[in-house]
């Protein structure tokens, strides 16, 4: 093992900061290490937006479906944005030729390159004794609204940043043959299913009597039951797929419109 291995395995969500602030250089050297991450051309399609305004991020708490920021005191967020803004204004400054860069193609790769410096984000600040916590609900933000963001931009990922104030224990990860594939898709029985997610069903063994009778009365007896609600229901998933849809929109990313996919 070596210290990047450490860090890595040691990973969890932080979801209570101090109020101590994350000092300038130590950000800065945080954010270096994202702009350090791969990309695409190496023509980094994306723009990391950092949050640290105390108003900026009260409203930008009250634009996530579910508030964290008030909740956990995180001090710093940043929003890691697919950009192809930025890119598209210098190849059109300097070249008459037409450009095309608000199609699947581009879109997919400026998102690449956007979660791979986030990701590259989280792991310098771990290593640096900070918490960390990705937040689920950022995609839909309206960053045109909210933040001035010009077309061609789309929001990719967020993720809070402070010191914690409590660090929680190891969440369960899946066993490595469920994730892991060698030279060819092995798609799994029912009894491999049963095996992989063994440890997360007897979670529900964890649950509060009080919590299992309110979930009863939803027709929920079991994890997997209740994850389908929390997470996959229709309601959830029409409404943040609605607001996804709507940044495409105002972002003029193009990902369906004269497509031949025979």
């Amino acid at each position: 093992m070596n210290p990047v291995i450490n860090s890595l395995m040691d990973h969890r969500s932080v979801r209570k900061y101090t109020d101590r602030p994350i000092e300038p250089d130590i950000l800065d050297t945080i954010l270096a290490a994202g702009t350090r991450a791969a990309t695409g051309g190496n023509l980094q399609l994306y723009t990391l937006l950092v949050v640290d305004d105390p108003e900026t991020l009260e409203k930008l708490d009250q634009a996530l479906e579910v508030p964290f920021i008030s909740r956990s005191g995180c001090s710093v967020a940043v929003l890691a944005l697919a950009d192809q803004f930025r890119v598209r204004r210098w190849l059109t400054m300097h070249s008459e030729r037409e450009v095309i860069n608000h199609r699947p193609y581009s879109f997919f790769l400026a998102v690449s390159d956007a979660l791979i410096a986030l990701q590259n984000i989280v792991i310098a600040a771990e290593s640096l004794g900070l918490g960390t916590c990705y937040l689920g609900g950022g995609l839909e933000l309206d960053v045109h609204e909210l933040f001035g963001a010009p077309e061609l931009v789309f929001p990719a990922g967020m993720v809070c940043l402070g010191y914690p104030e409590v660090t929680p224990k190891l969440s369960q990860r899946l066993p490595l043959e469920a994730v892991v594939h060698r030279n060819r898709y092995h798609k799994p029985t029912d009894d491999d299913i049963n095996a992989w997610y063994a440890e997360r069903d007897r979670v529900w063994d964890t649950v509060p009597d009080s919590r299992k009778a309110e979930l009863a009365e939803q027709g929920l007896s079991g994890i997997a039951q209740a994850l389908s609600v929390q997470k996959f229901s229709s309601e959830r998933v029409e409404q943040r797929s609605r607001g996804m849809l709507r940044n495409l929109k105002k972002s003029g990313f193009d990902l369906v419109t004269g497509m031949d996919t025979a």
